[in-house]
């Protein structure tokens, strides 16, 4: 997937100026990293996802990523809400925050996209991510006309989940963010 960091200006969650023929579904995004105690996965992860108080849980595995950024497997599997909150009581990794961002999702031009939109990341506010699958040689080109690019961050591991919700264990902030 690709993904992009997009002026916030150009996108208000709720009230975005998007062209009348696109649909847009929003959702709210919990996710926790685990204690990971399996040598085969580099991220043991929970996620809740939904809308309008109804929500979905999964359990997430991901082996370790290629040379390109991406992960070589992925596993979901469904969980039900006393297991998420079991696990999130139990085994929550302390090194992490959970993290907690907003989702707004559409297609446009046959090409599905999010926006994930974080409180915080890197002292940076109301930070705006651009995702999208694509196997062209330039996807800048494939962004929507009605959302303003500031810069690629596919391969900038400081705006990967993981380091966004890395505690800082010297400094006083805690980075939480809405995504």
């Amino acid at each position: 997937y690709e993904k992009f960091l997009i002026q916030e200006r150009t996108f208000l969650f709720y009230s975005a100026k998007f062209p009348a023929d696109v649909k847009v579904e929003y959702a709210e995004i919990e996710e926790g990293f685990l204690v990971n105690e399996d040598p085969r996965y580099e991220e043991d992860k929970i996620k809740r996802r939904g809308q309008n108080n109804s929500y979905t849980y999964q359990r997430k595995y991901r082996t370790t990523k290629n040379q390109n950024g991406d992960y070589v497997q992925e596993i979901r599997k469904p969980l039900t809400s006393l297991q998420y909150v079991t696990l999130k009581e139990q085994s929550l990794d302390n090194k992490f925050n959970v993290i907690q961002r907003k989702r707004a999702q559409f297609v446009y031009n046959n090409i599905s996209f999010a926006i994930d939109i974080f409180d915080e990341v890197n002292g940076e506010k109301n930070v705006h991510l651009l995702r999208f699958n694509s196997q062209n040689d330039q996807p800048q080109n494939l962004i929507p006309e009605f959302l303003e690019l500031v810069k690629n961050v596919k391969k900038d591991k400081n705006y990967s989940l993981r380091e966004i919700s890395r505690k800082q264990w010297f400094i006083h902030i805690l980075w939480f963010i809405l995504v």
